[in-house]
């Protein structure tokens, strides 16, 4: 049993009864009617003992062919998607430092129902976890002047308001199950891994964490995300589709609207609109809930962080296998220059000067390191630094400058063939121990190497959100990341369980983006 303000909720215990898990606990009120589109409101709890041995509803979405690699179709979906679930140590030694995981999928997919995230293998460390649900896509995301929300005064990005929500709830409440509200870490990875960043930067948010862990974080200032502005226009767009007005979508159909934005969503983006080219449900810099470009922004003093990318993010979008079929789940990667420039030109504002700039810098970076200067190879290191390798580099390497406390990391133990690489995504069932399960031992491995990383990461993890600082299974810190100095670890290198200090893997090629993103 654990008393909450979502109510007293009934768990239930691991068949060893070491761990405890209470799965869909409701943080704020279900967001329908009225409050739909609107900032989550306080949960209502009612007396009795409330039943949470079943994981809440995910958000409404679909997974996209090339995102089944790692994202599993959620069992139950609905509009009332707000809950969260704890995993804790049924012996209550602690107080015992806390997990809190944003999962990614560009705001439009993930679930914590999906037994990838599962949280009793962290919870076996001695840590508190708990995993949240928000809202994805249109839900998560349509914002418009009408929509304002009375109490708040917010027209949008009510996925990072979830996520806030859900971070005060954990501070009021995870004592109830041994928590420690003082040692929270926050970790997220792709898009959760960029809401950490927002939340970070934004004092309602920080206030509820003393650490944080970013794996892939992506970049979004406009034009990739909306303007405020241009948003108001697609919601426009998107009401007329249905034959109603902005307000007038909190009366529509709830899977009549996720349907209609769904299809707006893949179509060319309506006239006038000169932001939105990346991930259209991403935050909205509104000074609210997200303040501003994170990738611009002071790092909060005393706030240690972790950045970790994998070694080939780009590979996941691009160079998808389905290991049952050993078909592609994404288009044929370039085979000519003239292919490739074709793919580039879009991510350096439409110039043909720049992305032949760029595609040079990657050429002449892969021939000095001894690495393949394919096109297609080409175009997945290209795309993989411009949507987040870059960025999680560069931030590190602007909090050391700041003198502040930050550890990098390139996850670096490749997939099973047929799978090429190491994808984005690809650290997160060793992350949680789910590496056996058989959705993911033929594609990550399940020998005594992945046994044995896992538990490695999941160590460094524990430690981290204990102390504010890595230990490394050999017992020795995690050295502060410096650039060029050899700091920066790789971790799982040669498809071992090791990790190894030395330089960040292809540093020299990242060059080329300070003047095109205007950072030099």
């Amino acid at each position: 049993m654990a008393d909450t303000t979502s109510g007293r909720l009934q768990g239930a215990r691991s068949p060893d009864g070491a761990i405890q898990s209470f799965l869909g606990i409701p943080y704020a009120q279900a967001p329908v009617g009225a409050l739909r589109l609107a900032s989550p409101k306080a949960f209502q709890a009612s007396a009795g003992v409330r039943d949470a041995t079943r994981f809440g509803a995910a958000s409404l979405q679909t997974i996209p062919p090339y995102v089944s690699w790692i994202y599993t179709t959620p069992e139950r979906m609905a509009e009332d998607c707000l809950s969260l679930n704890v995993w804790a140590p049924a012996e209550r030694s602690g107080p015992f430092p806390v997990i809190v995981w944003l999962h990614g999928g560009a705001w439009r997919t993930g679930a914590t129902s999906m037994p990838l995230m599962d949280g009793e293998a962290l919870a076996r460390r001695g840590l508190v976890v708990v995993t949240i649900n928000f809202r994805v896509g249109g839900l998560g995301a349509i914002s418009h002047p009408d929509l304002a929300d009375a109490d708040t005064g917010s027209q949008a990005n009510w996925q990072l308001q979830d996520q806030i929500a859900a971070l005060q709830w954990v501070r009021q409440n995870v004592a109830a199950f041994g928590g420690d509200a003082q040692r929270v870490c926050l970790v997220g990875q792709s898009a959760g891994a960029t809401s950490c960043a927002i939340l970070a930067q934004n004092p309602s948010a920080r206030a509820c964490f003393q650490k944080v862990v970013l794996l892939s974080p992506a970049g979004l200032p406009a034009p990739s995300a909306f303007t405020l502005a241009d948003a108001a226009t697609y919601t426009e767009a998107l009401a007329k589709s249905l034959n109603t007005t902005p307000r007038g979508l909190r009366s529509v159909d709830a899977t009549q609207l996720f349907q209609a934005e769904a299809a707006l969503n893949g179509q060319p983006l309506p006239a006038g609109i000169r932001s939105g080219f990346g991930p259209r449900n991403a935050p909205i810099v509104d000074g609210i809930s997200c303040l501003s470009d994170w990738t611009r922004t002071a790092w909060p003093q005393n706030l240690p962080a972790v950045f970790m990318n994998t070694l080939t993010e780009g590979s996941f979008f691009l160079d998808a296998i389905d290991p049952k079929t050993n078909s592609r789940l994404t288009p044929a990667l370039p085979t000519t220059r003239d292919q490739l420039l074709a793919l580039v030109v879009p991510q350096v504002a439409g110039s043909t000067a720049n992305a032949n700039l760029v595609i040079d810098a990657y050429a002449q970076a892969a021939a000095q390191e001894g690495r393949s200067s394919a096109y297609g190879d080409l175009w997945i290191e290209i795309y993989g630094d411009r949507v987040l390798r870059n960025f999680g580099v560069r931030y590190a390497g602007r909090i050391a400058a700041q003198g502040g406390s930050v550890s990098y990391a390139t996850y670096s133990h490749a997939i099973l063939a047929p799978g090429r690489g190491v994808p984005h995504c690809a650290e997160l069932p060793l992350l949680f121990g789910t590496f056996g399960l058989d959705a993911y031992r033929d594609k990550v491995g399940a020998t005594a190497a992945e046994t044995s990383l896992s538990q490695n990461i999941m160590a460094a993890l524990r430690s981290f959100a204990q102390e504010g600082s890595s230990r490394l299974p050999a017992d020795s810190p995690w050295r502060q990341y410096t650039p060029r100095t050899g700091s920066a670890l790789t971790i799982g290198d040669a498809g071992g369980s090791a990790f190894t200090a030395g330089e960040v893997p292809k540093l020299s090629q990242l060059a080329v983006w300070d003047s095109l993103l205007g950072y030099a």
